[in-house]
């Protein structure tokens, strides 16, 4: 399909009357983008920069950004980051080094995040591509999963802004996954309506490993059915406010001095299962509900009207004295909430309190507003973390630590903290060297756990072959419901292992769910761990 024809389809879809007026145009007989530009521009039509040039496996979204699957590490859009560009340089230099037989991994998520839009933006996406990079160099230089053959590449794959070309970049990936020998898909991003319909669509060519997905319904249809060939590295958000509450009933047993500060914006599966669990969990607790920004234009401010919103909230909020709050917005806009606590004009401005969210609260380590609320000594921001450094405590040769402190090691391409050993390639391949400050958020760990589970499957399936599993990737599914008991992969972030109870199909058993504060400087610590392994429920083997 040429670019025209995708620019053709995308207008009369999204504006099928004036499709109909425009398309009827004599002067779109000569069959040209130009043509049809004209005719728009000459109908009053503003034309989004559609037909910027993209790579090979993909397409220009109407935003300008290049969606579907980039294989060959180009750039998703125009003035990318210098981070961004230096780690898609990482992914084509592992791919360029692979020879011979191969099976391949697709990272699938927002790549071409816009600043007001989305609510996770480049630092967000970092360690996210990081971590898939750490899996696959683990893969191919040593033995740690399942042998060392047949090789892995890694691509890089975009839905776009807000996850909205969801659909078209499935099809991109799908169209080249034989030719690839793609066998799984990974990551996905949020927990959102769209990400939730592309994993569906996708489990009916490929296997799909969630890496950062919490939203509890994500492992069903948009029809409401259990997805079969889905999975997740992540534990769910019931899980995360379980943990929760039990360290916020830790510092106050009284349920009538927290407040939960609830975002109900529509759309999003992360925000609405984390609220409606909070409340379940912590009857008592006064609510406050909110509703955060949809789309604004790109570069607006998510901050401002937040402030606006917080400034009222606040004032109600300071009516029952909270010394907890429990906040189930996105991480992106805790900022706003702690700099109108601490910066307001209310009563209780700058009061002492608690701020307890969700995982999306990693996202928050790097918000300006909130290091400087943090700094001033009245605010404490926690969040339960998917995965952190510390939280296996000081080094005590458990097999967990020692599972992570491998990662770590692999990671920064430093000795490990507990052990002082560096991890060397097999072949002499040079050592990764990201910054352990990267993992704060936990979602690098829990990004590469979904590497090992989709490589440790299709070397499984392949059994030395790996046209094997190119030619049947669903052949991997049942394989991957058989990772428990004996079966059990060692992850960074804790054992995984995927439940037998049909209810909870594809999501993993007795992970961890620490509460990390997220320190003044932008460091994070481990405050709480009590909810190993209880957070989550038990299999038996």
């Amino acid at each position: 399909m040429s670019r025209f024809e995708r620019f053709l389809r995308w207008f009369t879809h999204k504006f099928p009357r004036t499709a109909n007026w425009v398309l009827r145009r004599p002067v779109l007989a000569a069959g040209s983008a130009t043509a049809a530009v004209v005719v728009l521009v000459a109908a009053g039509f503003v034309v989004p920069p559609l037909f910027a040039r993209c790579g090979q496996g993909m397409s220009p979204d109407p935003s300008g950004a290049c969606v579907g699957i980039d294989l060959d590490s180009s750039q998703f859009r125009q003035n990318e980051p210098q981070r961004m560009r230096e780690l898609e340089a990482a992914v084509r230099a592992n791919n360029e080094a692979v020879t011979g037989d191969y099976v391949s991994v697709v990272l699938f998520q927002d790549m071409s995040p816009t600043e007001g839009v989305d609510t996770r933006l480049y630092p967000d996406l970092y360690p996210d591509i990081e971590g898939a990079v750490a899996g696959v160099w683990r893969a191919n230089h040593t033995a740690a999963f399942q042998g060392s053959v047949p090789k892995v590449k890694l691509f890089l794959a975009n839905m776009g802004s807000q996850y909205a070309s969801w659909s078209e970049a499935v099809d991109r990936i799908a169209e080249h996954a034989a030719a690839h020998h793609v066998v799984s898909v990974l990551g996905l991003g949020q927990s959102m309506d769209n990400t939730r319909a592309a994993a569906a669509k996708l489990t009916g060519h490929l296997p799909v490993i969630g890496a950062t997905v919490t939203g509890d319904t994500m492992n069903l249809t948009p029809e409401g059915k259990l997805n079969t060939g889905f999975f997740r590295t992540s534990p769910t958000n019931t899980h995360s406010v379980a943990a929760s509450a039990r360290y916020i009933a830790s510092i106050e047993p009284d349920q009538s001095r927290v407040a939960i500060v609830q975002d109900n914006i529509p759309g999003d599966d992360y925000t609405q299962t984390l609220g409606s669990r909070a409340v379940k969990e912590m009857p008592a607790a006064h609510r406050f509900p909110f509703t955060s920004p949809g789309a604004l234009p790109p570069g607006g401010s998510r901050s401002d009207p937040l402030l606006t919103q917080f400034a009222y909230l606040n004032q109600n909020l300071c009516s029952v004295a909270p010394t907890v709050v429990y906040f189930t917005g996105r991480g992106t806009d805790l900022g706003a909430f702690v700099q109108s606590w601490t910066q307001g004009n209310t009563p209780c401005a700058n009061g002492k309190l608690t701020v307890v969210t969700g995982d999306d609260g990693g996202s928050a380590i790097n918000e300006a507003n909130l290091r400087d609320a943090v700094r001033g000594g009245h605010v404490r921001v926690l969040f339960t973390s998917l995965a952190s450094p510390d939280e296996w405590g000081p080094c005590n040769g458990t097999a967990e630590q020692a599972a992570y402190n491998t990662f770590q090691a692999v990671f920064t391409g430093k000795p490990g903290a507990c052990d002082g050993q560096p991890v060397r390639a097999d072949d002499g391949a040079a050592p990764l060297n990201f910054s352990v400050s990267e993992l704060g958020s936990g979602e690098g760990i829990l990004t590469h756990d979904a590497v090992m589970v989709a490589v440790t499957a299709a070397r499984r399936a392949a059994n030395g072959n790996a046209e094997t599993v190119v030619r049947s990737p669903l052949s991997q599914i049942g394989l991957i419901e058989e990772m428990r008991c004996q079966n059990a992969v060692p992850g960074a972030s804790g054992t995984i292992q995927f439940s037998p109870d049909q209810a909870q199909y594809g999501n993993p058993v007795e992970k961890p769910f620490p509460v990390v504060e997220i320190r003044a400087d932008g460091s994070t610590a481990t405050v709480w761990n009590k909810a190993v392994p209880s957070a989550t429920p038990k299999t038996s083997c």
